[in-house]
Parts: structure tokens; sequence; C-alpha cells
């Protein structure tokens, strides 16, 4: 019988952090794959199986694994070799008792030990207080007995240097090997390493798993406590070589939550360590709040002047307004404002499907486009440049993109193919000729920028037989700069008759304009792409259009 799906995979790993990693590896590591090498097959099967589930508490008694022949003596093997330990009284007994139901652990206690109903907390918490609770929990692990991994098992730093997440695991392999994610072909030699150094590594790791323990924990306890627990990590951005897209959004979502507890003191003091958006701009915020008019316009200043992202820009735009005395509606509001009014009959559905019924009846075809079209556009007429291996950014052979593709370095590193390829796309003819062959040659392959629908064919057909090359070129290239934050926010419809188009912007009664929405509008406007933003409200007769002031 050959061996399991999963242990193959399991060896594709090794081999490859082997390989690739094998410089920044230390002894222990490099020693440690080695004992799992001379393991054996059962041995292997059960620790792959075991180190790809969530632990690292396990009972043996759960255990059950039909391809391994005998699991008794793969456990027996794997104690003896110091993979697993057996777990007794007095370790992380909330972590070891989450193996087992309240059910099972109220079936083991004498009647009236704990009072019937409640949480698995207040369960605990009770059996913290109990005298008997030393005694009760030995015989519960004799009859049930928990193995654990040990703590400083290296397999998941190992993992993290092949798939650089710590989120990802063996299972990628199967969804690929089940046909459900076909990724861009890259050759094993043209991979390779995502960090450069021991310390890249080791930072990147770190800030990965304390950005999973603050998931962990962030809805179980105050912001105030949580704050306590980062800053004694002692983590600071500028000593790390590695990591700090995490620590950023670590301190955003961490401070946000402090914000709504009313800690803005301890909010500003979060958001200094951070020069990076959104940081700066809460910082901003606060401090205008506090009256901090001062040292609010400095670093306004510095944010207009070099914004970490097209939003931050904005932001900085309209705070150092408000700074300066400036009242009113901020410029998505008075963009807003000034759109069309359309009164439409009351119709079922979502607003942008019954405006697009609204312009069907003014003889206008068209689908809700929103993100994807213009995505789609992108991936498929840069499908090359985005999956080019020369670009260094391909490091696994289950990425369906490139490690940097929402890093700013994006463009920068990959500038002159790019240009040349807008260049290309500026002549009439060439983005049909260009999406043509990909959508023949690439049909299927995952790409982050579109789904293989049916229709996409024909609407991109329609869509780049409308929009000028200039145009195209120009939302490409703004897209390629800062695709985190400039892939979204385009307008919500596309409709088109005859050799007309035009983008819709739909905002309902409640809606309102956001930053990205704005940028884009105005974006649009200055590159000669036809577009409106229509206030829709839904008529209180059914049936007629009490008023239009709609495109005709």
């Amino acid at each position: 019988m050959p061996p399991p799906y999963y242990l193959d995979h399991f060896a594709q790993v090794l081999t490859a952090v082997t390989t690739r990693y094998g410089f920044l590896l230390t002894e222990l590591e490099t020693a440690h794959i080695a004992r799992i090498e001379a393991l054996s097959a059962p041995g292997r099967m059960l620790y792959a199986r075991l180190v790809n589930r969530r632990g690292p508490y396990f009972r043996t008694d759960k255990l059950v694994y039909p391809e391994i022949p005998s699991l008794a003596e793969a456990l027996a093997e794997l104690r003896a070799r110091g993979f697993i330990l057996a777990c007794c009284p007095g370790e992380e007994e909330e972590r070891l008792l989450a193996c087992f139901t309240i059910p099972e652990l109220r079936r083991r206690l004498p009647d009236g030990t704990v009072p019937r109903g409640g949480r698995r907390a207040d369960l605990l918490a009770r059996l913290a207080d109990w005298d008997a609770r030393a005694s009760w929990l030995a015989d519960l692990l004799h009859d049930h007995p928990v193995i654990r991994l040990g703590a400083e098992d290296p397999w998941p730093f190992l993992r993290f240097l092949f798939f650089g997440d710590l989120r990802d695991n063996l299972s990628d392999f199967v969804v690929r090997a089940l046909g459900y994610v076909v990724p861009e072909a890259i050759a094993p030699e043209q991979l390779i390493p995502l960090f450069a150094t021991r310390a890249q590594a080791a930072d990147a790791y770190r800030m990965a798993r304390l950005y999973e323990t603050f998931r962990a924990i962030r809805d179980r306890q105050p912001a105030s406590r949580t704050l306590v627990w980062w800053q004694d990590q002692s983590v600071h951005r500028d000593a790390l070589t590695a990591g700090q897209p995490v620590f950023d959004r670590l301190v955003d979502r961490l401070g946000r939550r402090l914000e709504r507890e009313g800690a803005a003191a301890a909010a500003c003091a979060l958001y200094r360590t951070s020069p990076h958006a959104p940081a700066r701009e809460r910082l901003a915020r606060l401090l205008l709040q506090q009256g901090a008019r001062a040292e609010a316009a400095r670093l306004l200043q510095e944010m207009a002047a070099a914004p970490t992202t097209p939003q931050e820009g904005y932001a900085a735009a309209e705070l150092l307004r408000r700074a300066a005395g400036g009242g009113g509606r901020s410029a998505a509001r008075r963009l807003q404002k000034s759109g069309r009014l359309t009164l439409i009959a009351n119709t079922d559905g979502s607003v942008e499907q019954a405006t697009l019924l609204h312009y069907a009846g003014l003889g206008w075809q068209g689908i809700h486009s929103e993100n994807w079209l213009w995505n789609a556009a992108f991936g498929l007429l840069l499908w090359d440049i985005i999956y080019d291996p020369a670009s260094g950014a391909f490091h696994s052979p289950l990425q369906i993109a490139p490690a940097d593709l929402y890093d700013r370095a994006f463009y920068a590193r990959r500038h002159g193919a790019i240009e040349n390829r807008l260049a290309a796309l500026s002549e009439r003819g060439q983005s049909h000729r260009i999406a043509a062959a990909r959508l023949r040659d690439k049909a299927g392959i995952a790409n982050p920028f579109l789904s293989w629908t049916a229709d996409l064919p024909a609407i991109l057909d329609i869509f780049l037989d409308r929009i000028d090359p200039s145009a195209l070129t120009a939302v490409l290239r703004r897209m390629a700069q800062d695709l985190r934050h400039n892939s979204r926010g385009f307008p919500d419809l596309f409709l088109w008759r005859e050799a007309e188009h035009v983008f819709v912007e739909v905002k309902s009664e409640n809606d309102q304009l956001s930053a990205e929405q704005y940028q884009w509008l105005t974006f649009f406007e200055e590159a000669g792409i036809p577009v409106h933003l229509d206030n829709v409200r839904r008529s209180e007769r059914s049936g007629r259009i009490e008023r239009e002031d709609t495109i005709a």
C-alpha cells in the first residue's frame, strides 16, 4: 500500500525547508528534521497528523487513524523519542481540560460538586477551588490519557518557513491535488527563500505568533488588559527586521479597541509606535479631539507631504482643513451632494439592481461591476508580470499570488515591465489581444483578481471595446502603485449602449461616499472616463419614475 497522501506532503515541506532554508536553520531544527526522518512510517504518520491538528493537547482515546497500522506502537515511539509527552495534573489545566466536553467532566464529578448548567468558565472556576481537584484530575487522566507536543517543538517554525503564514497547513496540498485551486506553475528551482537571514525569519515568526495570540485574547478581556500584555512583549518596530505590517495591524486593531473603551490617552501612546496608516490618522484625530492642535497639525502636514496610502493623504487634507477652521462637508460629502438625484420605481432587491432596471428602461445595458471588472482587467492584462518568477516574490509552490502583491514595492520592483505593458496597451486593440490570450491559456488558474465566470469573456470584450486606451492604462497604473488600497472603491455600475459607456456610483439615502470611492470618482473625471454619481431614492409610487435626473 502506498504511503498516505499527507505523508508525502509532509515530506515535501521538510525537503523544501531543508533545501531553501538550510542556511538559517539552527542545529536543533536540523536535528529535529533528521529525527523525523528516522521515525518509522507509522510514527511519521502520527506525528504529521498531530502537528497539523489544533493542539497541542490530545486525548489518546480520541485519536482514530485507520491508516496507521498500530496506533499504540506509534504513540509509544513518539513518546520514547521525545516528540510527545504524557500530561499530568499541574500543567496548563484549562487547556488540558479543553480536551473534554462539559458533560464528560460533570459525569466524573460527585453530585453537588458544581451546580448544574452554566458555562465552561464557571465550571473551571469551581474546580479550581475544590479540595479534591488534584486527585480527581489524576484519576481522569489515568482513564483518559492526554498527550501534548513538546513546547519547543520546531515544526511550527519549519512550517512557517514553507508557507510564510501560520494559518496555512498541509490541507492546502489536498485542495490543490483535488483541483479546487489550480495555482500558476512556478518551477521549483525558481522558488527563492522568503527570508534572507535568520533574524528576518525569527522576527516575522514572532510577530505572526503574537498576532495569533492577540486574536485569541482580544474578545475575552478588556482592551486595557490586552495593552498590558502587548507592552510586556517589548516589541519595538524599528528593531524588527521583518514583520512590520503585522506590527502595524496589531497596533491599529488594539488602538481602536482602546478608543471604544474610552482610553484615548493609551490609544494615542500606542498609535505613536506605528508610523504607518491608519495609525497616524487615528492619532491625528485623537489629538484634535484633545485640543493638541499644534502637534496634530505637524503630524497632518507630514501625512499630507508623504502619505503612506492614498486614503491617508485624503484624510490629512480633510483634517488640515478642519484644523484651520474650515467647516462644512468633507470633499467626499460635497461631491456626493452634487451628484444626480434619481427617483426610481419602488422595486425589490438591492439598490444597485433597482438602478440597473431603471437604466434598462432608458435603453442601457449594464452590470453591477464595482471592483471585479477593473480587477479582472488588471489580472488578465498584467498576468505574466504578476507571475514573473524573476520578481523574487515566489517562495512556495502553493502560492496563488506573489508575496509582495499588496506591498508598495510591487510597482517599484516591476516598474519597467509594467510601463512597457501599459505603453503597449495604449494602442487600440492590444488589450483585446492580450486579454483573449490570457482567457484562452490561463482558464481556471487561480488569480486573486478574477473569478472564472461564464460571462467574463463577453463582459470584458464589451468593456475593452469601449474604454479609451489612455484611460485604461491610467487606471491600471494607479492600481499597480498600491494594490492594497487601489483595487477597491470603483463605481458600482458599468452601463453601455451602442458605442457609449458610463460608470455609475450608486448611493442610497443612508449610504455615504468613502475616501476610496471619492478618489476613484475624481480620478475617473480627470482621466476623461464617463462617470456619474446617482443619489438614488425609491419612489413611494410603484410603477413609474416621479423624477428623472440621470443620463438620458
